[in-house]
């Protein structure tokens, strides 16, 4: 039982409580402030917050938010998992020779002078809340080698002994097999601790390879024997509530995964391919909550964010962002959204999924069961007095028509599209059956997005570029020396010298004379040629410039654009 009466005065003090209520928690806990600090933390993240950051002043240290921290895999190493769960503490980084640590309890003494000798250096406790550390413990002490060890315990089953052939009571056995539930169980955390978007359980003739797409590349992590790709699927079917029998056709299904905080959840795909069924585990849940970036943090260029902002700040029309599945549309709308998000402001999404939850937004799912798209939700949009529309995405002529009208009854609708490039945007909606006299007058800007890998900051070095390579990317005066940047490779990174991504952009903004030349039907090359003159530049020249405040690499840039520039 832990006993703060500072805490407990601080939040009558800040209005949270009254005296009244402070007496009832007392006598309903037993004096335990610990327990009423759990009590009231049960709400919203912001009052979370304020509550963390109230009990770590009053027992003088920090409160550390555990989703808001980056926690560095160095530090995870100087204390062993098994003492980190027993005393509920989390190592997150090195400053100077101190370690830094999460504690639930930062009163205990003895764990933390344990955890100095451990570690080997001295401790700097801060505060976060049980429940988050636990989770967070659960994620950052997955590794590759603790998956081995697994498959290594799940092929010495006696299930597997004497037969060639696994029964399907057999292989509801094995599914159910404790080292088969930690493997799965493990192998989606470790995904979760690396970033990952996908899983890929993909079998070979021999062996199956589990691989991770971690910023946009697959990378592989594993490869088992092909005797466990049985007992995996029928381990993640069962999760998925599928039928562990149906090996012959495709299966779609949900796996959750479920923590101390929340479940994170996962889109299971099966699809069967010669030597067996190939899965795909799209990652729906991370670490650290999604919240909406700033546009301040989306790494515009000056002059893509000098023309974004001259678009939003139209009272009405249609902009448009595209790109491939993936490719940070939303998150770019998301961040435009914010920032007009005021008071004053009526706001309207209709998404599938939504993303994101932003305050001061009204949000809408797609529901096809009940017929709710996106036509029949932006035509009910139409009579709720809105200034703004999101459109999650333009897929047929009617959501398009209807937006259209919308921007031309003096709404600004925001939606994205899957085009190569920014200007196939406005031949796309002509295409799919527009008519020009509404595509003309109704789209204000449209801007086209790519993500590429970000250098890791941990390992960036600059190298010289020889006289030839500044020949290839520039137009050179054969003097001036050209200094680009790569990643060494470290165990940030995971030795492949890249953290995070990062989006380039193309953008143009419809003028008189694009409208003249889009409402006469106009090819794209028309249409681009037009929009040069106007200071039209694609996306690899701002690629190309984000190479060169080193940022990305080269190699990446020509990863993601050089089909296009080709084209």
């Amino acid at each position: 039982m832990l006993k703060n009466p500072s805490f407990i005065k601080a939040l009558i003090d800040e209005n949270i409580l009254t005296q009244e209520d402070s007496e009832r928690l007392n006598e309903k806990f037993g004096g335990n402030a610990g327990a009423i600090l759990s009590y009231l933390a049960k709400g919203s993240v912001a009052k979370r917050d304020l509550l963390g950051k109230m009990w770590g002043d009053s027992l003088g240290i920090a409160y550390v938010p555990i989703a808001k921290t980056l926690i560095k895999p160095d530090a995870i190493k100087k204390i062993p998992e098994n003492f980190a769960r027993n005393n509920v503490m989390l190592p997150l980084y090195k400053l100077g020779d101190a370690l830094t640590i999460a504690v639930a309890n930062p009163t205990n003494t003895l764990a933390l002078k344990e955890a100095e000798r451990l570690a080997g250096c001295p401790v700097s406790p801060v505060f976060s809340f049980s429940d988050e550390i636990k989770d967070a413990i659960d994620i950052n002490y997955q590794s590759d080698s603790g998956l081995s060890e697994l498959v290594n315990r799940i092929a010495e089953s006696a299930l597997f002994k004497g037969t060639s052939t696994i029964t399907e009571e057999q292989l509801k056995k094995l599914a159910g097999d404790q080292a088969v539930v930690e493997f799965v169980r493990n192998m989606l955390l470790l995904a979760m601790k690396e970033r990952a978007s996908d899983i890929h359980i993909e079998p070979e003739e021999e062996k199956v390879k589990i691989r991770f797409r971690i910023d946009g590349v697959l990378q592989e992590r594993l490869k088992l024997d092909s005797r466990l790709l049985a007992p995996l699927v029928s381990r993640l079917k069962i999760i998925a509530k599928l039928d562990i029998t149906e090996k012959r056709k495709p299966q779609d299904g949900r796996v959750s995964l479920e923590l101390t905080t929340h479940s994170a959840d996962f889109r299971f795909s099966s699809v069967p391919t010669i030597y067996g069924e190939k899965i795909v585990l799209r990652v729906l849940g991370q670490i650290k909550k999604k919240e909406v970036p700033d546009l301040s943090e989306m790494n515009f260029s000056t002059t893509v964010m000098k023309t974004l902002n001259r678009i939003i700040d139209s009272p009405n029309g249609v902009f448009f962002v595209t790109g491939p599945t993936g490719s940070g549309k939303t998150t770019t709308l998301y961040a435009v959204l914010k920032s007009l998000n005021k008071p004053g402001i009526n706001i309207m999404t209709i998404e599938d999924p939504v993303e994101y939850r932003l305050t001061g937004v009204n949000q809408v799912q797609v529901n096809h069961t009940i017929n709710l798209d996106f036509g029949s939700a932006l035509r009910s949009f139409l009579r709720q007095d809105p200034d703004i529309i999101l459109v999650g995405e333009i897929r047929d002529a009617e959501t398009a028509k209807i937006a259209s009208q919308a921007a031309l009854t003096g709404h600004l609708v925001l939606t994205t599209m899957h085009t190569n490039n920014s200007l196939q945007a406005v031949t796309r909606l002509m295409e799919i059956g527009v008519e020009p006299f509404l595509v003309a007058p109704s789209i204000i800007g449209v801007m086209a997005q790519r993500l590429v890998r970000k250098i890791c900051d941990n390992c960036k070095e600059p190298y010289n570029l020889s006289p030839e390579e500044v020949e290839d990317y520039f137009i050179s005066d054969g003097k001036t020396e050209v200094v680009f940047y790569r990643g060494k490779g470290c165990e940030q990174c995971n030795g492949t010298g890249y953290s995070g991504r990062i989006p380039i952009h193309e953008i143009f903004i419809m003028n008189s004379e694009i409208r003249k030349l889009v409402s006469k039907g106009a090819s794209i090359l028309e249409i681009q040629e037009r929009a040069k003159k106007t200071g039209y530049t694609t996306l690899r020249y701002d690629g190309m410039k984000k190479v060169l405040r080193g940022l990305t690499t080269v190699e990446e840039l020509d990863r993601v654009t050089v089909v296009e520039e080709e084209l």
